[in-house]
């Protein structure tokens, strides 16, 4: 149960520090400091964070956004690393989350039946 809540408390640091960095950090980029981080999680062994994101420019197209993240990805982890007290900061992977599409498809559905 302890190593429980230190991943819970690992996760929510990461993802605090994250949203930091992507409004801070990158100025001149065109999607990164767009980006939503929603969620972060850990690995059991800390080593892999699979990061949670979405986008607030609708127009933005995802294949475009994936890139850059990729171009960008050695330098969040390196500024992620002088932020966060760890041993060793895990590889991040960013995951598109798509429930908020979910979520609009479904309103929209809704709003049509009535």
């Amino acid at each position: 149960m302890p190593k429980d809540v230190k991943i819970e408390r690992t996760q929510s640091i990461i993802l605090r520090e994250l949203t930091l960095i992507l409004q801070r950090e990158f100025h001149d980029s065109d999607y990164i400091k767009f980006l939503s981080i929603h969620e972060v999680r850990l690995s059991n062994d800390m080593s892999h964070a699979k990061i949670y994101y979405s986008y607030l420019n609708p127009e933005f197209d995802l294949e475009d956004v994936k890139s850059e993240i990729k171009d960008y990805l050695k330098e969040i982890r390196m500024l992620l690393a002088n932020k966060v007290e760890m041993r060793s900061v895990p590889e991040l992977s960013f995951e598109y989350d798509n429930s908020l599409d979910n979520a609009n498809k479904i309103d929209k559905i809704l709003k049509d039946i009535k």
